[in-house]
């Protein structure tokens, strides 16, 4: 009897460890959208600067766009869409491009995978990464339409795939969200 009191304790004791472990993982709206968009708002910053090392400009992804691919396979937000919006509408006014150029093409991006949810979880990295070149051709294939239509001129194709690869470049951050958010709680708190 003794024994068995030992043993129920002690299974007490592990499952009390277990349900901590488990409820310091739920985490809220600022871990998952609002750091990762103010990180995402200063790398567009900072790598807008003037600096030129080794005489080479420094390259501008598109880093929204690794939030647009991220958060709706991490888990549909109604607050997600809204913030993808504001990252939007700052880089229209912080590339000068017309208002709601960018937001259109993130908000199509979150749109289409919000959409492809189910099939993309779960898959492998490279698929991950297949869904993601497939994805950013498409946005940039459309931002290079709707420049065109607006200037009436095509722009410099070798910009746009100069971004297209410093945006790639940004792949591992899109696996360390999904790594860190897709099996954790993100209920408010």
């Amino acid at each position: 009897m003794l024994g068995m009191r030992k043993r129920g304790i002690a299974g007490m004791a592990i499952n009390r460890g277990v349900r901590s472990g488990m409820a310091s993982k739920v985490i809220g709206p600022w871990d998952w959208i609002i750091a990762p968009a103010l990180i995402g708002l200063a790398l567009t910053i900072v790598l807008a600067t003037a600096f030129q090392p080794f005489g080479f400009y420094l390259p501008e992804p598109v880093s929204p766009f690794i939030l647009a691919f991220a958060w709706p396979l991490i888990r549909p937000s109604y607050i997600a869409p809204f913030v993808l919006g504001a990252l939007g509408l700052f880089l229209d006014f912080f590339w000068g491009a017309p208002l709601g150029f960018w937001t259109l093409g993130l908000m199509l991006v979150y749109a289409s995978l919000i959409t492809a949810r189910t099939f993309i979880i779960g898959q492998e990295w490279i698929v991950v990464f297949g869904i993601f070149l497939l994805a950013e051709l498409a946005f940039f294939g459309l931002c290079i339409l709707l420049t065109t239509i607006d200037t009436g001129f095509v722009p410099r194709i070798w910009g746009v795939v100069e971004q297209a690869i410093a945006t790639t470049i940004l792949f591992p951050v899109v696996l360390y969200l999904l790594e860190k958010y897709v099996h954790t709680d993100v209920r408010f708190q």
